[in-house]
């Protein structure tokens, strides 16, 4: 298939500045740390990639990957703490959260082995062993599916980045198995999570491409400037410069054909 037709999505790689601290109680920390992620995601959400900036205000939820009621060094874990919508925060991520909960034994090797303390916060960016080790723990439970961000989920089997990617022609969010060898567990793993965010459910599935594909063809191959509201138009955006227009029209015009009768 075309390059421009699988658009593989990003992980989020959040830069933290030595000088700045960042947290989750403390206001100042916390608006560091929203900075940070929003910066990391291009101000998408790291779940949906659904726009969270809107007209200067951020929509979006500092996330806990690993549910901070677990442990209170969960709280102001940074590598731990993600930014999502809203709706992926707050209804689909909290889905079965009783039933993912982490077992004592497992969070008290996890408190004696983790170097993360509310004192040291500002160093503890990166994810250590110890969290790591419980990422693993956690993913292993039931109603776990989830790829959690933004530290990834690196597949046992394959042992590569577990990933989506998004397929123009199907409109849809899949396993990027274009670029990936993951076993049928991975997979399967991964087709949880996008169930659980509802990304190809037509109640919630994005328009956002379909619609840019329609504008390009009403203006003739020319793409338009505006502020994307989807990640995957944006990703789509990228695989496209440098085309004429010609070919940008013919390209969007097979696009719509196929995906008219999708949507």
């Amino acid at each position: 298939m075309e390059d421009y037709l699988l658009l593989e999505m990003p992980a989020f790689k959040p830069h933290y500045k030595k000088w700045k601290k960042y947290g989750y109680k403390n206001v100042t920390e916390k608006n560091n740390l929203k900075d940070a992620l929003e910066e990391s995601t291009g101000g998408f959400c790291m779940y949906c990639y659904a726009r969270i900036r809107v007209d200067k205000k951020l929509y979006a939820d500092l996330e806990h990957a690993i549910e901070k009621s677990n442990s209170d060094k969960l709280i102001e874990c940074i590598p731990n703490i993600g930014l999502a919508c809203s709706v992926c925060n707050q209804s689909f991520k909290r889905i079965g959260e009783k039933k993912r909960k982490i077992e004592k034994n497992t969070i008290r090797q996890f408190e004696k082995t983790s170097r993360c303390s509310a004192e040291c916060r500002k160093q503890c960016t990166v994810a250590c062993k110890a969290l790591r080790e419980l990422q693993k723990e956690y993913s292993a439970g039931s109603g776990a599916e989830i790829l959690l961000q933004p530290m990834g989920i690196r597949g046992s089997d394959s042992k590569e980045m577990l990933a989506l990617q998004y397929n123009v022609m199907k409109m849809e969010f899949e396993p990027a198995e274009n670029r990936h060898t993951y076993s049928d567990s991975e997979l399967r793993f991964i087709k949880a999570h996008i169930k659980r965010f509802h990304l190809n459910d037509p109640e919630f599935r994005s328009r956002q491409l379909f619609d840019f594909v329609r504008n390009v063809i009403d203006h003739n191959g020319k793409m338009p400037e505006y502020e994307y509201n989807n990640l995957t138009v944006m990703l789509f955006c990228e695989k496209l410069k440098g085309k004429p227009p010609e070919e940008i029209l013919k390209i969007c015009k097979n696009i719509f054909m196929i995906a008219f009768l999708k949507m």
